[in-house]
């Protein structure tokens, strides 16, 4: 008869365990603001890069058209997730300003006169900043280069409005940061030729902002053209 030899296999006790866990549990939360400030990193660029690309599209729609493109932006700090930021590409239907005074309210788009040439994009936790907010300490790729009147140079609020129509919506909502593309390409935000355009971008987490990973967006005057200056 045959006997078979049975070894004992030892397990965990469990306090090794509760430790094992413990440990785990120590670096998932050491790892999350990592996670989430990575998060926002990737959130804050792909921003970033529909911002530029439609102050470009909008540019281009203006000089391959021959009129006027206006791109309008709502900040809103109180929406659903916090922080947001709305922007509309607005565009002339006859080649013509049809604002009885310059900057002045539009009206309602879409209308006989205008048009949304893209559909309006909302970015979440997104805040819009005035120009001259961050300066050469913050961002160093300014220095030197931010205007003296950078104030007057920025898309600010209730120079220019518009009242959108936004799908399923029963009521318009109002747009008062407005950047206008002229036939020729140049870009104001007033009657008079200007320099250079500047706003500022800011990730927000509830309702603080993100001092770590801010950017301006810089439109060119004469040519129209943006530039993105981060940290």
């Amino acid at each position: 008869m045959n006997r078979h030899s049975h070894k004992s296999c030892p397990g965990f006790t469990l306090v090794e365990l509760l430790t094992v866990v413990a440990i785990i549990a120590v670096l998932v939360a050491l790892a999350v603001p990592a996670l989430t400030s990575m998060a926002k990193g990737n959130q804050m660029n792909q921003t970033l890069i529909e911002m530029s690309g439609l102050l470009e599209q909008a540019r281009q729609y203006a000089i391959s058209r021959n009129t006027y493109v206006w791109v309008a932006m709502r900040p809103n700090p109180n929406g659903p997730n916090g922080d947001e930021l709305s922007v509309a590409m607005v565009a002339s239907k006859t080649g013509t300003d049809p604002a009885t005074s310059p900057w002045s309210s539009y009206g309602v788009v879409p209308g006989n006169q205008l048009d949304l040439a893209a559909r309006v994009r909302t970015f979440d936790q997104i805040r819009f900043e005035e120009a001259g907010t961050f300066t050469d300490s913050k961002i160093p790729g300014l220095a030197g280069k931010t205007p003296v009147t950078a104030a007057k140079n920025s898309p600010s609020q209730g120079s220019a409005s518009f009242q959108i129509k936004l799908p399923g919506a029963s009521s318009t909502t109002t747009f008062d940061r407005v950047i206008q593309f002229t036939p020729s390409g140049e870009a104001r935000v007033s009657s008079n030729v200007i320099d250079v355009i500047e706003f500022g971008l800011r990730p927000t987490r509830g309702s603080s902002g993100d001092e770590n990973n801010v950017a301006v967006l810089r439109v060119n005057g004469l040519t129209g053209q943006a530039t993105v200056f981060r940290p």
